[in-house]
């Protein structure tokens, strides 16, 4: 049985990583057995669905632990504008040590199979609401307004995801810096209100 976790557990580890340097389409099977370690039959034994199987539960993967640092930081942030700035920190440094190959594997995925795969579209619409669960609580924790907190949330993801793209074609973490920066503001005049 520990074999078996292993083997599903590798297969997932290496898609999330595949699918956040090149993408959903651009990466195939045979990369993601060679990746894993995994032997050739356990793809489909674990994924009877395939690639879009694989697809939902990376998504799904990358989701949690995305909601999981979330999580951490707030609880050592200082208020909702102080968890973007340490979360988009976190990310310029994994982005730099990439030498900005990597994204978020959850919007690549996305962008590519979206609305053929509902699977995956489920998945990802589930992390971005968990995200803006831990960006809200922050946000309401810090006396801002529970509708205002929403749209903050809400905000915050659609800037980071804008930031990680062009992060990408910069080849810097500049555009992440600049949209902390101006979060962070955001967050500080909706406290004052």
């Amino acid at each position: 049985m520990a074999t078996a976790v292993k083997h599903r557990d590798a297969l997932l580890a290496a898609s999330v990583k595949l699918f956040r340097q090149k993408g959903y389409a651009a990466t195939g099977l045979a990369e993601i057995l060679a990746e894993s370690g995994a032997p050739k039959g356990s793809l489909y034994h674990y994924f009877p669905g395939g690639k879009a199987e694989i697809g939902a539960e990376a998504v799904q993967l990358a989701g949690k632990a995305v909601t999981r640092t979330l999580k951490d930081l707030a609880a050592e942030a200082d208020g909702p504008g102080d968890l973007v700035r340490r979360y988009f920190d976190l990310l310029a440094g994994w982005m730099a040590a990439s030498d900005y190959r990597d994204g978020c594997p959850i919007t690549t995925t996305l962008l590519e199979t979206v609305p053929e795969h509902e699977a995956i579209r489920q998945a990802g619409a589930a992390a971005f609401d968990a995200w803006a669960g831990v960006l809200t609580e922050s946000a309401v924790a810090a006396g801002i307004p529970l509708a205002r907190a929403e749209s903050l949330a809400r905000f915050a993801i659609s800037a980071l995801e804008g930031a990680l793209i062009q992060c990408r074609v910069a080849g810097n973490a500049a555009p992440l810096r600049l949209v902390a920066e101006e979060l962070g503001a955001l967050y500080a005049a909706a406290q004052t209100r």
